[in-house]
């Protein structure tokens, strides 16, 4: 038996993340002047503190910048507070994903995907 899955789902690869690791989060190039990359969390997230770990509901601690692969530039951070964020007009080029949380003690992980626009 052959299980199938739709184009959309197999165009759109998912990046395993986790913050304060000193690594990017993702990838993505963008061969379009002007594209809009959207950044999308994938549940489950989970913060992982020295008592164990916790299922994540609420994103409002978790925020994402995308940063040119060749200038370094990047974006400020925008926030994840729905799941989501929208990059607007971004150049042409190589980017990398960084997500950052709020906790003071714990990082999150789980995955996310990039998504045009």
């Amino acid at each position: 038996m052959v299980l199938s899955t739709s184009s959309a789902q197999a165009s759109v690869p998912q990046y395993s993340f986790q913050t304060e690791d000193g690594k990017w989060d993702g990838e993505i190039g963008n061969p379009n002047k002007g594209s809009d990359l959207e950044v999308e969390l994938v549940p489950p997230i989970y913060l992982k503190t020295s008592s164990g770990s916790k299922l994540l509901t609420n994103y409002s601690n978790l925020r994402a910048r995308l940063c040119n692969a060749s200038t370094g530039k990047c974006t400020g951070y925008h926030s994840l507070t729905g799941g989501k964020t929208l990059f607007t007009g971004m150049k042409i080029g190589k980017f990398y994903v960084d997500v950052k949380d709020g906790y003071s003690s714990g990082k999150v992980n789980g995955k996310l995907q990039i998504i045009f626009k």
